[in-house]
């Protein structure tokens, strides 16, 4: 339950938001107290207000509880325990897929069995995308089936139902919408696209991505602050994400993001360039400069946006008549040029900073079964050209 304050007709009122059995409902309890010189007294009473009127929050038996309302109630209270981002992706995809799906069916939490379950991944997975009809990929279900577990693993430890029954419900793979194809550079093929990307304003962004293998959002929200030019190190500390809004953060996507870099000569030198001209764009622009922090940003501070990186990459290769790829690739090429190296599973991912060691090994699957394929044609085109050339001597030494 929270209060907060509200004026009516020129009074004031005290208006707690609770929640029963997962609904939203306000109550508005009047003070009969004018708004001037009352409302930082009437903020001091929220706790006793909230204490006093507490029992309008008094749930329904566990067997009552609806899915949904249930569900809505999970999302609210969980706004405060992850980061905003990730609250934002939640709403976005409660909004779009599980509470129109569920809803319909007004079940009670009890009633929701693996079958339930199963049969709402199968729905998402042949028509769950409501501009084409057709079905979503893999990735779009499995943002689902990450809110339904957790909030029924929740609803589990609160005794409101006896097990988890997303517990061991797959998700369907294979048709639907069409899958998002990962990409993998080796050295030689990354090698051409900074050389495509030369003299742009993104080769700095593109060079230093490719390179420590960093997500978008780590990259755009590199401070100067976490750069230590004498040390030759910098910090991956910050973020810049868009979900529904741009979010700025302070914390990086998990514990085992944050992370300290080698700051190598060349990038060094490249940093201190930029460093140089945004110092330069400061004293031209004076207060008008956007003086946010962050190491790559536009000529009068201002940050990039995540979604313009991504559309001007795009562009650029696309211009340069190179293959499309997603920006999130050049982190997956990070990983496909450090197997090239040589760098076995544990060090790939402690460069990439994955917290999961099966993210690891699902790269590691991908780009060895790759290489695996090229390494069959480049023995097949060695076999071909020694086949030639002992043709080609054979003729020579065939008398005429």
């Amino acid at each position: 339950m929270t209060a907060s304050i509200q004026t009516k007709n020129g009074f004031m009122y005290v208006v707690l938001c609770y929640y029963v059995n997962g609904e939203k409902n306000l109550k508005w309890i009047s003070t009969g107290l004018k708004e001037k010189g009352n409302k930082k007294f009437l903020k001091a009473q929220h706790d006793d207000y909230i204490k006093k009127y507490s029992y309008l929050e008094d749930e329904r038996s566990p067997e009552d509880t609806l899915f949904v309302p249930y569900l809505r109630k999970w999302l609210h209270d969980h706004k405060d325990t992850i980061a905003k981002s990730t609250g934002e992706a939640y709403e976005l995809v409660a909004n779009a897929h599980i509470f129109p799906y569920f809803e319909e069916r007004n079940l009670k939490l009890e009633n929701i069995t693996p079958k339930v379950i199963f049969d709402f991944y199968n729905y998402l997975h042949t028509s769950g995308n409501h501009k084409t009809g057709g079905g979503l990929s893999y990735s779009s279900i499995k943002k689902s089936a990450t809110i339904i577990k957790s909030s029924l693993n929740d609803a589990y430890v609160l005794e409101l139902i006896s097990s988890n029954p997303a517990n061991g419900v797959k998700i369907p793979k294979g048709s639907g919408e069409k899958q998002v194809k990962k990409v993998y550079k080796t050295a030689k093929e990354a090698q051409q696209i900074l050389e495509t990307f030369k003299g742009h304003e993104l080769y700095p962004i593109v060079y230093m991505t490719l390179f420590y293998g960093l997500r978008r959002s780590e990259i755009l929200g590199l401070k100067w602050e976490n750069i230590d030019f004498e040390e030759n190190t910098f910090e991956i500390k910050s973020t810049i994400v868009r979900i529904k809004s741009i979010i700025h953060s302070d914390e990086t996507k998990t514990a085992d993001s944050n992370a300290t870099f080698e700051l190598l000569p060349e990038f060094k030198d490249m940093l201190l360039e930029l460093k140089a001209k945004g110092d330069e764009n400061r004293r031209l622009l004076g207060s008008a400069y956007l003086d946010y922090g962050y190491a790559f940003c536009r000529p009068n501070g201002d940050f990039y946006r995540p979604d313009f990186i991504s559309n001007k990459f795009s562009a650029v290769l696309e211009k340069a008549g190179l293959p499309h790829m997603r920006f999130h690739d050049l982190r997956h090429s990070a990983a496909s040029v450090l197997y090239d190296l040589g760098w076995d599973i544990e060090r790939i991912k402690s460069w990439l900073r994955h917290s999961d060691i099966k993210t690891t090994s699902n790269i590691y699957l991908h780009i060895s079964k790759e290489r695996r394929k090229i390494d069959a044609y480049e023995l097949r085109d060695l076999y071909h050209q020694n086949n030639n050339d002992g043709e080609k001597n054979g003729d020579a030494d065939t008398p005429a």
